[in-house]
């Protein structure tokens, strides 16, 4: 319960600051009581035209002025509801006398500009809360926001709208496929032409040909080179031991469980049994420094079962951290960075898992995603029933679904976490307890021995040699 609060804390406090979709969020609690409500026209209230008291104790406003621009009538209808559910007669009055104003002068509700404005003036006004229309909870509405703010105004946000075109988009989108997939530059993308779009229809501008700019094509061949064979495996995870021990617990982890990266750097101590049961609540967004639940797109089981290697590395890193005093035991994090403010970061763990790979012989390092994708691979050729690797990491076997098709995974119901913990120690069996001979690593990183290598005392404390 403390953990979900915090949980929902952190997206508001993120979202008050960023200002993006805060209306939106706001009103998705109350979306089915709004529509209701806008079906009923109201009670006329005596000596006060355009005020409708409605059935809940709301208002609905209707104000009506000549627009300055056009010379003609132009209306405005407001519910108080959506404003202040609590705001009184005497304010709603008050309301309407802002709205005629608003005709009158030419400006609009919400800090909406009737100039031209910059892309990130528009979106910090109400006028974003357009994109939440088909956005069902307020954690969509919020990654929504984040996304918005982290990877569309850094970017975009200073140009005003008539000025964004062809040549830069297009630049732009080549410069994204240097760390993103091609799904995931589709998405970013698909997003920006809405809100560009949309803006741009407002202000009565020309369209932009988005047939000019060239997408990533979509498909397998990316996910297919990226994994490990049982041979790989073999040679790398001892490496990992041996020089990164401070980062071996949490790679072990995405390795023995086929884990996303957001929902290991979401684990929690507080969260792990006695029986290396771990209940899984959280999903971590390493982009915005943000915990949410466990959402539908990117599914996790509610719990997993840590097999005996793992769960004995996890807790000896664990004993390393308290012993040490290390500030990352206050947030309760099982694999917090070097820092100890946040989890370890994707990038950070990219680094020293290519690292190591390099050390073990590797030609072509796969990511730290290519762990998942190797585990359902090495799964399938160990034994394990297809029911559990599809309970602990959505589909089974090496089939990569086509793209698009396979966003919803299938998670199988009924399987036990002994028969999780079981299949983790299925492919434990491909990793010995030492490592063969590794190559030195030509990048010697920040301490001249590699990066972040750790101390000969956390070596012991990790490897209990």
């Amino acid at each position: 319960m403390i953990a979900a609060s915090r949980t929902a804390r952190g997206e508001w406090n993120t979202l008050r600051n960023s200002g993006i979709l805060l209306g939106a969020v706001k009103r998705l609690a109350r979306r089915k009581e709004t529509n209701t409500m806008r079906q009923e026209k109201g009670t006329k209230l005596k000596s006060y035209a355009g005020v409708y008291r409605l059935s809940d104790g709301t208002f609905r406003i209707v104000a009506k002025a000549i627009d300055p621009k056009t010379g003609k009538p132009k209306f405005k209808e407001r519910f108080t509801r959506e404003v202040d559910p609590q705001m009184p007669q005497n304010a709603a009055i008050a309301y309407r006398a802002q709205l005629i104003n608003e005709i009158k002068t030419g400006t609009s509700g919400g800090g909406v500009p009737t100039e031209i404005p910059r892309l990130e003036t528009l979106c910090r006004s109400s006028w974003i809360t357009f994109v939440t229309e088909n956005v069902g909870s307020e954690d969509r509405a919020a990654k929504l926001g984040r996304t918005i703010e982290t990877h569309i105004l850094q970017r975009w946000g200073e140009h005003f709208i008539d000025k964004i075109a062809v040549p830069e988009i297009d630049a732009w989108v080549r410069s994204l496929t240097a760390d993103y997939g091609p799904d995931t530059i589709r998405h970013h993308v698909g997003l920006f032409r809405r809100i560009v779009g949309k803006a741009r229809g407002q202000y009565q501008l020309p369209p932009i040909d988005w047939d000019l700019i060239t997408l990533p094509a979509v498909d397998n061949e990316h996910a297919m080179k990226n994994r490990l064979n049982a041979a790989q495996i073999a040679m790398v995870l001892p490496v990992v031991v041996e020089q990164y021990p401070f980062y071996a617990p949490m790679i072990f982890t995405l390795y023995t469980t086929g884990f996303r990266y957001c929902h290991v750097a979401a684990m929690r101590e507080s969260k792990l049994g006695v029986d290396g049961v771990i209940a899984i609540e959280e999903s971590y967004d390493v982009s915005a420094n943000v915990f949410s639940p466990v959402d539908q797109r990117k599914k996790a089981p509610p719990m997993i079962a840590l097999e005996p290697r793992t769960l004995d590395l996890v807790r000896r890193h664990r004993r390393y951290l308290t012993q040490r005093r290390h500030p990352g035991v206050k947030t309760g994090l099982l694999f917090p960075s070097e820092a100890g403010t946040r989890p370890v970061g994707n990038d950070q763990l990219n680094d020293v898992w290519r690292e190591v790979q390099v050390m073990a012989g590797i030609d072509r390092p796969v990511t730290v995603h290519g762990i998942r994708h190797s585990f359902h691979d090495l799964a399938r050729q160990q034994g394990v029933p297809d029911a559990v690797v599809k309970a602990m990491a959505g589909r089974a076997g090496t089939d990569v679904a086509p793209r698009g098709q396979g966003k919803h995974l299938h998670y199988s119901r009924g399987v036990t976490v002994e028969e999780m913990r079981q299949a983790s120690m299925a492919l434990m069996e491909l990793v010995p307890t030492e490592p063969t001979e590794v190559q030195k690593g030509r990048d010697r990183g920040r301490d001249g021995r590699g990066r972040d290598r750790n101390s000969d005392e956390e070596r012991l404390a990790a490897t209990g040699t």
